[in-house]
């Protein structure tokens, strides 16, 4: 008999997490269609990050933001004045993360013919500099007070940051204390998930405080920061174009005699 615990955790939870985190966007992608637009309303993303001057048309800001989410290139441009170090930062820890979560699939498709042993290379390499990336990030806003004159250590700047390398220890921990047969445990776990057949997780610790942390998190995204990696991919489906926001008030103050 399996405890109701561990049964609703790793077998409830999951789908409640699941249906919370696709409904949170979709909630937030109808609130952002009906706000207001420009700057005496909504930019989606992250204040003064996503936006560029002189945007054109709609393909061009489709190749912008797909640039910034791939590169991060602004960072060496305008955004932190060629602060290579925030870049370096920046792009370990997001594609890190990107790349960790593929990595995951795996449970999915046992049947890839990938050997355990590349995937813990791949999965321990990506996982330690994921973890040092977001150390450093979390550090560098202790550091840094205001850029531009705008405060950057918001709460949910830490709780964010934290959480991703709270899962991050976890992952690298089980990684290297877990069994070899830790692997077909949490596929057959996995598996069973997407076919809504309950079968018993992996009986470690670790696994239990890691999927346990993941699930959380998919419930804190849709209200918090971590939103952004939907809202940015957005804006020229809804904008358009991008301005420079300093530009634009400038140009209505302009216009209203202040």
């Amino acid at each position: 008999m399996y405890n109701a615990l561990t049964y609703s955790l790793y077998f409830i939870l999951p789908y409640v997490s699941l249906v919370i985190l696709v409904c949170g966007v979709l909630y937030r992608i109808a609130l952002w269609l009906n706000a207001g637009k420009g700057p005496l309303g909504l930019y989606l993303g992250l204040y003064r990050l996503v936006i560029k001057p002189k945007q054109e048309d709609f393909l061009d800001s489709v190749k912008h933001i797909l640039a910034r989410m791939f590169t991060y290139y602004t960072i060496l441009g305008v955004s932190y004045r060629r602060d290579y170090s925030t870049w370096l930062g920046v792009l370990l820890f997001h594609w890190g993360i990107f790349l960790l979560i593929a990595f995951h699939l795996h449970l999915w498709l046992p049947q890839l013919a990938v050997s355990e042993s590349v995937m813990f290379t791949l999965g321990t390499t990506v996982g330690a500099l994921t973890l040092a990336a977001g150390l450093f990030l979390l550090a560098r806003r202790v550091w840094i007070q205001r850029i531009y004159g705008v405060l950057i250590n918001y709460l949910d700047d830490y709780v964010a940051i934290s959480w991703v390398i709270i899962i991050v220890i976890l992952g690298l921990a089980l990684r290297l204390t877990a069994s070899s047969s830790l692997f077909n445990e949490a596929s057959r776990w996995a598996l069973g998930l997407a076919s809504f057949k309950y079968i018993p997780p992996p009986s470690n610790l670790l696994f239990y405080a890691h999927v346990l942390a993941v699930e959380l998190f998919m419930v804190y995204i849709p209200f918090a920061k971590m939103i952004h990696p939907f809202s940015m991919p957005l804006n020229p489906a809804l904008y358009g174009k991008f301005e420079d926001i300093n530009e634009v008030k400038k140009r209505i103050l302009r216009e209203l005699g202040w």
